[in-house]
């Protein structure tokens, strides 16, 4: 047992301080980065520190704060009871006071579960935050977490001709072991990024042949699209991609309720109107189609 209690307390108290303004720092942070696969995409740096060590140091310090925080309540015990049997006096402020801030406990997470406002609010603003990082569509990976692939499993995800990729990144100057190398593990050891990696091999991507009109279904489509990176294409890309006629693609747009095409990509777009890049694909090939019918 401890005799002396106060250099612990003291201890306990500045380490709950410096808990509170490192959280406090890196909740912001945490608050302001790239979406993962944006971050990860492009190596995403503050301070020298990436996404994933600011997300572990934020961790290690949440449960820091826990731990003395039970521990400044155990030194501060009896203040503490003091306090209450002194507010005691006044039972119906006491009691006032805890159903107050419990309903405001209640009312906040309700808000966040439901997505209501004023909560909503807070995550628009996070949302519209992370994705202003992306000004241009390359910052986009052509799939989550696309930086974990391997140059083969790449080539087979994006149809992607593996031969003359791999000489272009030994012309490059872009070393690896083998196609089984990861884009991750190959900008880790080149001092580049995924980003970087893929640029140098994109463009050895297939052109998959246009279905013919007979097999123009919305399931085909999808078939043909999904996994391909059209979220990261601007929408004139995705169009010129389709074969069909601008007006006409517009047109199909609009019909189904596609009218804000304001945006860097086809994801943008997308999302501001509750669908996916496939579904934008699928309007614009499959006449009459409607996502969710």
């Amino acid at each position: 047992m401890v005799k002396n209690k106060q250099p612990v307390r003291s201890l306990t108290a500045f380490l709950v301080t410096w808990s509170f303004a490192v959280l406090t720092l890196t909740g912001l942070v945490l608050y302001v980065v790239p979406q993962g696969r944006v971050a990860y995409w492009v190596h995403w740096s503050l301070l020298g520190m990436e996404k994933e060590q600011w997300a572990w140091v934020h961790m290690m310090f949440g449960g820091v704060f826990i731990v003395t925080g039970i521990l400044h309540l155990y030194f501060n015990w009896k203040p503490f009871k003091k306090y209450l049997a002194e507010r005691g006096q006044g039972r119906f402020q006491i009691k006032q006071e805890v159903v107050v801030s419990l309903l405001l406990t209640v009312v906040i997470f309700a808000l966040s579960v439901f997505n209501l406002p004023p909560a909503s609010w807070v995550f628009d603003l996070n949302r519209t935050i992370k994705d202003s990082w992306v000004t241009q569509p390359d910052l986009e990976p052509p799939f989550g977490h696309a930086e974990e692939v391997s140059l083969a499993g790449m080539a087979k995800r994006m149809d992607l001709d593996l031969e003359p990729a791999l000489a272009a990144l030994n012309e490059a100057g872009i070393r690896f072991d083998s196609p089984r190398d990861s884009l991750e593990r190959i900008a880790r050891a080149n001092g580049t990024t995924p980003m970087a990696v893929y640029g140098v091999i994109r463009r050895f991507e297939r052109q998959p042949e246009p279905l013919p009109e007979s097999a123009l279904t919305a399931e085909a489509v999808e078939a043909r699209s999904s996994g391909t990176g059209l979220g990261r294409k601007s929408l004139q890309e995705l169009i010129d991609k389709s074969g069909v006629p601008v007006e006409q693609a517009f047109a199909r747009l609009k019909a189904a309720g596609v009218t804000d095409l304001s945006g860097n990509n086809v994801r943008e777009v997308a999302d501001r109107h509750g669908l996916s890049p496939v579904d934008l694909i699928q309007i614009i090939l499959v006449p009459g189609y409607r996502a969710g019918d």
